[in-house]
């Protein structure tokens, strides 16, 4: 038995199609104006307390608006004492999220998590960290990340609860924006 339509039918139909790509559209236009740009930038550390350590991270990543950003950090640590030199692989994906900003200062939270290798798994991290920006210019962001909340894991010790600052879970960042 064929179905017989009636006219209010399709012009529903007519409606709902029209209506779906109206709202289509318009979030496209919304996501199009907003304000997305590249960043590049990273962070450089030199320090000794036990042992001598340099680290290099590069990080870059999309900001898709002024409160919403999705990067990573891929870098190398290098550490020795007077026994032995280890080359650390490190890669931290993360995503921010501002919490408030005016022109100038923004308070973020970046949602981590972090690997460090040499040869095999030595430390993975999961967490949010609280940063503090400060937009020098248009172009140039200056970063501060303050602790982490989440959990650690390393072969020595297995997983357990990370919060508060240490030297792995603060650090400060520069960025360029294009």
């Amino acid at each position: 038995m064929a179905k017989i339509y009636s006219s209010n039918h399709l012009v529903m139909q007519t409606i709902m199609k029209k209506g779906c790509i109206f709202i289509l559209l318009s979030i496209s236009m919304y996501i199009s104006s907003a304000q997305k740009t590249w960043f590049v930038g990273g962070s450089a550390s030199i320090g000794y307390l036990n042992n001598f350590t340099i680290a290099l991270e590069p990080q870059f990543g999309y900001e898709f608006t002024d409160r919403f950003a999705i990067g990573t950090g891929i870098g190398l640590t290098v550490v020795a004492d007077d026994y032995y030199t280890d080359v650390v692989g490190v890669a931290e994906p993360f995503l921010r999220f501002c919490l408030w900003h005016n022109d100038r200062i923004f308070i973020d939270l970046k949602a981590t998590g972090g690997v460090g290798f040499t040869d095999e798994l030595i430390l993975c991290q999961v967490g949010i960290r609280p940063s503090l920006r400060f937009r020098i210019n248009d172009h140039w962001d200056i970063s501060a990340d303050i602790g982490l909340l989440g959990a650690q894991y390393s072969y020595s010790v297995g997983w357990r609860p990370a919060f508060g600052i240490t030297a792995t879970s603060a650090g400060l960042w520069f960025a360029y924006r294009f």
